[in-house]
């Protein structure tokens, strides 16, 4: 099966996306300024693109899909990429808010950071394999 244009868009976009996101949190981690401008437009980027592909991908899903990897794997992805979403959003208002009194948000918290950085690449990870595991010829 041919991967629609827009699957192919998000799923190659996808990839950048986190490498922002690895940098962004990363860098703060490090003890680096938070880099708001590019948090701002990887959560914009992310909601107009990737989460309006998420609704679009569940209003034009086709029951054919049925192979039974690939259900499981979709079961366990579920609502991952939005809570990750909505994690990324909340963290980025925290450590903009943190930068402003000269601390740093990822620092402070760096379990939390971790966990919700390895949240992401599960995330992302079953993400990009659904993408071949539904597209592969």
């Amino acid at each position: 099966m041919v991967a629609p244009s827009f699957s192919t868009f998000a799923a190659i976009s996808e990839v950048f996306i986190t490498a922002g996101v690895l940098y962004v949190v990363i860098s703060n981690l490090k003890g680096m300024a938070f880099n708001w401008r590019l948090a701002l437009g990887l959560v914009l980027f992310e909601f107009f693109v990737n989460m309006l592909y998420m609704v679009y991908h569940m209003q034009h899903h086709t029951k054919t899909q049925t192979e039974e990897t690939i259900v499981r794997l979709a079961a366990a992805h579920g609502s991952l990429p939005l809570i990750v979403f909505i994690l990324f959003a909340i963290y980025s208002v925290l450590s903009y808010s943190y930068q402003k009194r000269s601390r740093y948000y990822f620092r402070e918290h760096s379990r939390q950071t971790w966990l919700f950085l390895a949240l992401w690449l599960i995330s992302v990870g079953t993400g990009q394999t659904l993408y071949f595991l539904s597209y592969k010829s």
